[in-house]
């Protein structure tokens, strides 16, 4: 297993697509698992990849599952489809998808995949963690305590994974990462098709 590395926001973001593109040159399809204590921030993420794509990777060409759940989007409004996943028929499933890039996030990622092409570990201070479980669970306390007592992620064996990477959330710089790309590839498909390519300088 290649280790990667702990990357901060928009710096982890773009090295975590570098690595999606680096699988795509040799495979149709990458997988990667986002793994995260309970408030680190999983589902916020994923459903950005939805809503604003990834880097130049359109959202058609994007599968999100974020515990056990679909989300897809036609325009901004989020769709939503639960499933249930087994650890013995995972690869077939996702075998079974269009998509290019297959996100799949959870506490315990390895619980439902045997494997993944990259596997991210989202992390975020553990105040801030606190404090957003706080808001989420405010009107179920015994599940904030049962949610912040988790401190440790496992991994179920088997799960096979080559590479790992850290992921330091950042939420304001995260979100203006995904809105440079979005505009980015607003402005690739407007742009003229002259037959011409541009010379690297």
């Amino acid at each position: 297993m290649i280790d990667i590395g702990t990357h901060k926001g928009p710096e982890g973001l773009e090295r975590l697509f570098r690595e999606i593109q680096t699988v795509l040159a040799h495979k149709k399809r990458v997988v990667v698992a986002i793994a995260g204590l309970p408030g680190a921030g999983k589902t916020c993420l994923v459903k950005r990849f939805v809503r604003l794509g990834f880097g130049n990777i359109h959202r058609k060409d994007i599968q999100v599952i974020d515990d056990n759940t679909i989300y897809s989007t036609r325009f901004w409004r989020l769709q939503w489809e639960k499933i249930r996943l087994e650890k013995e028929s995972s690869r077939s499933f996702l075998d079974s998808t269009e998509a290019k890039v297959i996100f799949f996030s959870n506490w315990i990622p390895s619980r439902f995949l045997a494997f993944a092409d990259i596997y991210v570990i989202l992390k975020l201070s553990e105040e801030e963690r606190v404090n957003r479980l706080k808001r989420r669970e405010r009107k179920a306390p015994e599940k904030f305590l049962v949610q912040k007592a988790k401190d440790v992620i496992p991994v179920e064996e088997p799960f096979a994974c080559p590479r790992v990477m850290t992921l330091v959330n950042h939420s304001g710089g995260i979100y203006r990462w995904h809105c440079i790309w979005a505009v980015r590839r607003l402005f690739s498909c407007l742009k003229p098709d002259t037959g011409k390519t541009t010379p690297v300088l």
